[in-house]
């Protein structure tokens, strides 16, 4: 596959993943249902820590998100045990829209770099990003699910 195609698969699920989070009531944002450790302000910013935490590293370039960030959107954190107020919904969504840019920039021309370190059995920059289209999309199901759920019990007066 032809490196600009998998830019612009990257930007255009991204461009559906902002669109969604536009339409997610702020009352529900940070609510989180039954079955579930995360809410979706946490599931928004896990998916722009990801791209972050992996693609620019390899790339031996710094990583474009703040340090707050890393500290309240990695894998295994939770929003219960957060001490710092969390940036806004509609932040997360302004950094969601520019960072493909920033990973093309930088990633363009070499997505068939080997990685210093494979990255769960992945050896290039090109199968890091198809692996963090996907990881982007199993969040968005969860944050689909998640309004459904906590939209549907906030009209029928459901949720604690």
């Amino acid at each position: 596959m032809k490196e600009e195609h998998l830019f612009e698969q990257m930007k255009l699920w991204r461009r559906w993943t902002v669109e969604f989070l536009r339409t997610i009531p702020e009352d529900v944002i940070d609510k989180i249902p039954p079955g579930h450790n995360n809410s979706i302000r946490w599931n928004a910013g896990h998916i722009l820590v990801g791209w972050d935490n992996t693609m620019f590293p390899a790339l031996n370039e710094e990583r474009q998100m703040p340090l707050s960030y890393h500290v309240l959107f990695p894998s295994g954190s939770e929003p219960q045990h957060w001490v710092e107020q969390p940036p806004s919904l509609e932040e997360i969504i302004n950094r969601l829209e520019e960072q493909p840019i920033l990973i093309e920039r930088a990633c363009k021309g070499h997505l068939d770099d080997p990685l210093k370190e494979r990255f769960l059995g992945m050896g290039t920059l090109g199968e890091m990003l198809i692996f963090h289209i996907n990881h982007e999309n199993l969040h968005m199901g969860i944050i689909k699910s998640m309004k459904q759920v906590l939209v549907n019990r906030s009209q029928y007066n459901l949720f604690n």
